[in-house]
């Protein structure tokens, strides 16, 4: 199974492309921006691929984003990023009350687990890995995977910065735009009631792996300068690879990304319907728009002539 996350390992980090999860150098915008234009008779669609991370090169808008930001007068990010929505996404990755990770995941995984953030943390956020064990105990497995995706950029998370999907939506509400979701807290959160806790598990087991040895495949450093490249190529790579188990493999791809690709098509088209005069900016995750059946094969097949902005 590939993996790339943020501390060095792509099945975690895979989420940092796909989820909307709650500045290191000298801000750089886009060689070559993740931006598809599109149109069905007069309704005009922007679709950006995005990453889900607070650096403040991601952050730096490209001037053709920019400028189709600014034309729009809806916005949409994959959940509503509403304080009341990220309210319900925090709830949403935790356990119920009487359940503990360490109970499903067994002692030894969950002891893995706890090493690796706490190893992190001593020395990002020293005041808060000895409080750690019992945070990660009471997340669901996929929501604990998907942490080890944002570790490295917890001192950034701490000082408040936010990621580029949320910082879109926020200045789209002070310019007085429209806002939305392409999916509900639920349906995102919900993803992953499709694999069962041992499954669950195994994805985990495969992210620790990928992050107690590193080198055996892209860094976390690797995925934003490929982001900031616009290479959608290598970006798509985050999906490819020779998988430890294909049938899993092929199951996280279907689940976490085409299925979602499909829903997001169909939410679009359904704002076209009600506005069809509107124009509309998509701001999501990039796996979404480079990945297979991705957003905007699926939205030509529905009738929009749509094509990559050249830089």
């Amino acid at each position: 199974m590939p993996r790339i996350t943020a501390t060095g390992g792509v099945l975690a980090a895979i989420l940092a492309l796909v989820l909307a999860l709650p500045a290191r150098p000298a801000a750089r915008a886009q060689a070559a921006p993740l931006l598809w234009l599109g149109q069905q008779g007069t309704h005009r669609v922007a679709l950006f691929g995005t990453i889900h991370v607070p650096d403040a090169r991601v952050l730096a808008l490209p001037p053709a984003v920019k400028a189709a930001f600014d034309r729009a007068d809806r916005v949409v990010t994959e959940i509503p990023l509403s304080a009341q929505s990220q309210a319900q996404m925090a709830t949403a990755l935790l356990l119920p009350p009487d359940q503990r990770l360490r109970a499903i995941i067994g002692e030894a995984r969950f002891a893995r687990l706890h090493a690796r953030v706490r190893a992190v943390l001593a020395s990002k956020a020293p005041e808060i890995a000895p409080l750690v064990g019992g945070m990660l105990d009471r997340l669901k497995p996929w929501a604990a995977m998907a942490q080890l995706a944002t570790l490295d950029y917890l001192p950034d998370l701490l000082a408040g910065r936010t990621s580029l999907d949320a910082t879109l939506y926020a200045d789209a509400e002070k310019a007085g735009k429209a806002v939305g979701g392409l999916e509900t807290v639920a349906e995102q959160a919900g993803t992953f009631d499709a694999f069962t806790p041992e499954e669950q598990g195994r994805l985990l087991d495969e992210a620790l792996h990928e992050l107690e040895t590193p080198g055996q495949s892209a860094t976390g450093a690797q995925l934003v300068e490929w982001y900031l490249a616009g290479d959608a190529e290598k970006l798509a790579t985050a999906l490819a690879g020779t998988p430890d188990d294909e049938a899993l493999a092929k199951k996280f791809e279907t689940e976490v990304l085409v299925k979602r690709n499909h829903r997001m098509a169909s939410r679009v088209d359904a704002l076209r319907r009600e506005a069809p005069a509107e124009t509309l900016f998509v701001a999501v995750g990039a796996l979404h728009l480079v990945g297979p059946e991705n957003l905007p094969q699926l939205l030509q097949v529905g009738g929009y002539a749509i094509s990559r902005v050249q830089p």
